[in-house]
């Protein structure tokens, strides 16, 4: 299944074991679930899960039969990607009780030619509510940006809609916050969130990812291509990337006990680190890497995990993992194995046109008919053949959910594309 960069923001009922409390009976559900992921090759790392303050699982799970890199332990330091972005978070509710910023300050005020800055406020950054769009235009093509570079880039982006009318997941949102945070906090933006957060909070294993130096248990992340566990290319692993934090399952469960303590933070504040339904919810990923960090404070359920592995149904995952702690229907993970049909020429043209992502508009999926079989056509050209399982369901792996939906929109009489990656439900604009 072709990977698309989007990450982010991210699914049977069994009755409880004869003899065992509520607990015992959630902590197998919940070990029985992980346990099946890693035996499919869809999980590898550590995963804490806790409930009313109690620990449900707290394990280490290693995809069985292969390389001896892959294999992660407790201490084991993970590039979170953008679970980072709760850190962030946190340090600009920092500034805000320093009163070095509030939140209602726009964002003309620390970049007074941004376009459009006077209609964006540091809140609206931070529930991406500004309008930016989610990555930097060809921001594939840069391995490492300054602050100053990342802002004159911003500039050049167009508001994809008013400022606090939408919510539309930005990267670019973000770097922004980098940068405040760099020219409002006195002692630059590193030192700041080291020592406000991380010394603060006793996060010793929690740092600034950065490839020039050796980093202790460090864990190398890994991808699956064509049914092989393979590692990640060294490029994608050392590029650098603001606000990129490395950390660990323990690190990030301590953060989550202190978070509302009013140490660090005051309690006031910290509550603003959660959305209106009072969670907390935050998904990375990058090549090599995926992590979670969910916290609900109506059902006080904690649900974290880190993993140097790609390969993992993320949405479809952590949907189930709360559906167990609420006791809702769920379905334990279990081997794919879809089988083709053949459609006609005449079903098939109608699946054909250009596509963009909805969360990304500059990622397209152009979707070609040739020779009477389906392809997904990239920019270089190169052709992946998508293999009809029903006459809207289309999949390149026959042992994966993951693939391709086509529903009928009745306001345009013309097909409209779902594609779901890696568990992740990615909605399509047509464009042409």
């Amino acid at each position: 299944m072709k990977k698309y960069s989007i990450l982010l923001l991210i699914l049977l009922s069994s009755v409880g074991l004869f003899g065992q409390g509520i607990e015992d009976s959630l902590t197998y559900k919940l070990d029985e679930y992980f346990s099946a992921l890693t035996a499919l090759k869809n999980f590898n790392g550590n995963v804490i899960v806790s409930k009313q303050g109690q620990i449900l699982l707290d394990k280490t799970y290693t995809i069985p039969g292969e390389t001896d890199s892959l294999k992660v332990t407790r201490e084991s330091r993970f590039i979170i990607a953008s679970v980072s972005k709760v850190f962030i978070k946190f340090g600009i509710l920092k500034l805000v009780e320093l009163n070095k910023i509030q939140l209602d300050d726009h964002l003309s005020k620390f970049i007074p030619d941004f376009p459009g800055g006077e209609k964006i406020t540091i809140e609206q950054l931070m529930y991406h509510q500004s309008g930016l769009p989610r990555e930097l235009t060809n921001n594939s093509d840069y391995d490492n940006l300054s602050f100053s570079k990342i802002v004159e880039l911003a500039k050049l982006e167009k508001l994809q809609f008013e400022p606090g009318t939408q919510t539309l997941y930005s990267n670019v949102g973000y770097f922004l916050l980098h940068y405040i945070i760099d020219k409002t906090s006195g002692n630059g933006y590193p030192a700041f969130i080291r020592n406000e957060i991380f010394r603060k909070m006793n996060l010793n294993n929690t740092l600034e990812f950065n490839s020039t130096k050796s980093v202790p248990k460090f864990a190398y992340g890994f991808e699956n291509e064509n049914g092989k566990v393979v590692p990640a290319s060294k490029e994608s692993i050392n590029k650098y990337e603001t606000g990129n934090f490395l950390s660990t399952i323990d690190d990030l469960y301590s953060f989550s006990r202190q978070v509302l303590s009013g140490e660090a933070l005051k309690k006031s504040l910290a509550v603003k680190l959660f959305g209106h339904d009072s969670i907390l919810v935050q998904a990375g990923g990058r090549p090599g890497y995926r992590s979670y960090f969910y916290m609900n404070l109506k059902t006080e359920i904690t649900f974290i995990f880190v993993s140097n592995y790609t390969d993992i149904p993320i949405q479809e995952a952590t949907a189930d993992i709360i559906s167990i702690l609420e006791n809702k229907p769920y379905e334990v993970p279990h081997k794919i194995d879809r089988k083709a049909i053949h459609l006609a020429e005449e079903i098939l043209i109608k699946y054909t046109g250009k596509f963009a992502l909805e969360a990304d508009l500059n990622q397209t999926i152009t979707i070609q008919l040739i020779d009477n079989k389906l392809f997904d056509v990239d920019t270089n050209g190169e052709k992946t053949e998508l293999h009809a399982d029903s006459e809207n369901t289309f999949f390149i792996s026959p042992t994966s959910k993951d693939g391709y939906i086509y529903t009928l929109n009745p306001q345009t009489n013309k097909y409209d594309l779902t594609i779901i990656s890696t568990g992740l439900k990615l909605k399509t604009k047509r464009i042409e």
